[in-house]
């Protein structure tokens, strides 16, 4: 149909063309880009891993980067290293040349001056030998960290903490093993002299049941022993001391709560353990049953006589601990005597302390009569029976302070047992406590080392023994349950390092190398000692660097082949294909030129209809 309100291919015509302008112009971007995806809006997701991988091969790079700086700083170090090494044989050979007995001491001290010489170039290189401004061989740089990685924590520390400056090599070989605690002020004598070694001895761990203070003991072959640092705060409650030899054991201690003639049970239901050994046992205790004294009087006036002493026997304590006796005054000048044995732990177990004797309290005695019948002053009291006296007539009678003879208390307890062999964790039970009286108790356990000659042997806390309070009751069994907190700890901030001893001084110990004097023979001697000592402090630095080294080339390599194999991922990702998109742009310049002809002639399509109106 012929119109001209609406020309439908012209629209047709410009809607394709506005697309081929769209694809001509994203070929055209990428192309001169060299990426696929130069916005959000070319592939969102894309986008994000792209730089998300992006982020990463920058990490790599750098750590790549760092890891050669720490190789740099490992070859400076080993040049001064060599250095030093040079200086110490140059030293060990004068030293072999002042040991012949042919020279004589000008000779010697013509030897000495170069000796002094090199030692200076000793200290010179290790505290001269910078990187980058930081002395890296006076044990100043300690612990120094690279970041290898290209996230956090990935790093790789390197050690420069030993100094190689003639006052810290010669005297001695660093040992190997666990730090179980560090000593100030600490002085070792061994018998004979002491050559490098591959390492000493590791140390294990010490355990006791307590708290308190302690430490442990190191003993060489020559029984030759030293005490180290404190050990406090495990459990928070009794201590144990001087923890060596002897078998764990269990006694109750202090009064046990009882009653007259109550035989009750008490127990540990378990005992948690950490390398110690334990002896329980079942005990068994006995006792005097105290009886109770009651004065019984009459109605008695004022009685008077001689002075006199008598003694009471059988006071009887019962289990809710009343009992006692008592003086009544009658005259008004009189004053009561009293004295009461109470219940409860204190009363008693201060009548446990208490040996056996006899006790007086001066006073007048006023007894009371029923009438007024007279009676003879040492045969008016009778203990516990009442006395009638028929006269109405009375006679005053002064008697004597009253003497009372408590008896005496005795515990004897029994323990015997079966040992539990050290372990992580063992339990002991015992059972038949039998006891009387009142009073608290508890049992005491005892720490023993029973390791060998060459060990660490504990001098645990302060006391001989830690007391493990528990009650006891005549109600029934009272189980309690002892757990320990676990393994001993030394609170002397430990790390794991070397085993608690930078160096280890003989008998005729090698000086440090800045000591060394060649004048005599015997220096001579003991400088070839010394310098042997270094050069193995030296070259075990050295082997540590060269070590490190490998690992930081390792590190490059490996961090380089993960920075490539990223890149092409990413690539994969985000680069354009310039293959496909040369073809894009070629078939968008078509359909562009396409386009604009066809549009020309959709427009003019119209002006037909001019000639049906001609």
């Amino acid at each position: 149909m012929l119109g001209i309100n609406s020309n439908i291919n012209s629209l047709v015509a410009q809607q394709n063309l506005t697309g081929s302008q769209s694809a001509l112009s994203q070929a055209i971007t990428r192309l001169s880009s060299g990426k696929r995806i130069n916005s959000a809006a070319d592939d969102a997701a894309g986008l994000a891993i792209a730089t998300g991988m992006q982020t990463q091969i920058n990490g790599l790079n750098q750590g790549v980067s760092n890891a050669n700086d720490g190789v740099s700083m490992v070859q400076t170090a080993t040049s001064g290293l060599s250095q030093i090494t040079s200086s110490l044989q140059r030293i060990r050979t004068l030293a072999v040349q002042a040991s012949n007995g042919g020279l004589s001491a000008d000779n010697r001290a013509a030897l000495q001056q170069e000796v002094s010489q090199q030692i200076a170039e000793v200290n010179r290189i290790a505290s001269q030998t910078q990187y980058n401004g930081k002395n890296i061989l006076d044990g100043s740089a300690g612990s120094v960290s690279f970041q290898v990685g290209a996230n956090v924590g990935q790093t790789v520390s390197l050690s420069l903490s030993q100094s190689v400056s003639a006052a810290s090599i010669g005297t001695g070989v660093v040992s190997q093993g666990t730090v179980l605690g560090s000593m100030t002020g600490l002085n070792l004598t061994a018998q004979g002299q002491l050559n490098a070694g591959t390492g000493a001895a590791a140390l294990t761990s010490i355990n006791v049941l307590a708290d308190g203070k302690g430490g442990f003991t190191f003993t060489d072959q020559n029984n030759q022993a030293l005490s180290s640092a404190a050990v406090t705060n495990l459990f928070g409650g009794a201590t144990i001391n001087q923890g060596t030899g002897t078998p764990l054991t269990l006694t109750p201690q202090g009064a046990l709560t009882g009653g007259a003639s109550a035989a009750q049970t008490a127990s540990i239901a378990s005992i948690q353990t950490a390398n110690a050994q334990l002896t329980p046992g079942g005990f068994k205790s006995t006792g005097t049953v105290l009886s109770t004294v009651a004065l019984t009087t009459n109605a008695y006036a004022d009685l008077s006589g001689e002075n006199a002493a008598g003694t009471i026997t059988s006071v009887q304590i019962l289990a809710d601990g009343s009992g006692g006796y008592s003086f009544k005054a009658l005259n008004s000048g009189g004053a009561d005597i009293t004295s009461t044995v109470k219940g409860g732990s204190a009363g008693l177990a201060s009548l446990f302390a208490t040996s056996e004797g006899s006790g007086s309290t001066p006073g007048t005695l006023a007894l009371t009569s029923a009438g007024n019948t007279a009676f003879a002053g040492d045969a008016a009291v009778t203990t516990g029976i009442a006395t009638a006296v028929s006269a109405n007539t009375y006679t005053a009678a002064t008697y004597p302070p009253s003497t009372q003879k408590l008896g005496s208390v005795s515990i004897n307890l029994d323990a015997t047992g079966t040992a539990i062999p050290a372990g992580s964790g063992a339990t002991v039970a015992f059972s038949s406590v039998n006891v009387y009286g009142d009073g608290a108790g508890g049992y005491t356990f005892k720490a023993v080392d029973t390791s060998g000659a060459e060990s660490a042997s504990g001098a645990v806390n302060t006391a001989a023994a830690a007391l493990f309070s528990m009650g006891a009751s005549t109600s029934g069994t009272n189980g309690k349950t002892l757990t320990g907190a676990g393994a001993l700890t030394q609170n002397t901030n430990a790390t794991a390092a070397a085993a608690g001893l930078s160096s280890v001084a003989a008998n005729n110990t090698p000086s440090k190398v800045s000591d060394i004097n060649i004048s005599t023979t015997d220096g001579a001697n003991l400088a070839i000692e010394s310098i042997d000592n270094a050069l193995a402090t030296v070259n075990n630095l050295q082997a540590n660097l060269g070590a490190a080294q490998n690992r930081f080339t390792a590190i490059s390599t490996t961090q380089q082949a993960q920075s490539t194999d990223l890149s092409t991922a990413q690539s994969q990702i985000q680069d354009a294909n310039f293959a496909q998109e040369t073809a894009n742009l070629s078939k968008a310049q078509v359909l562009q030129q396409a386009g604009i002809s066809v549009l020309a002639q959709a427009n003019s399509l119209p002006q037909q209809v001019l000639k049906l109106l001609g």
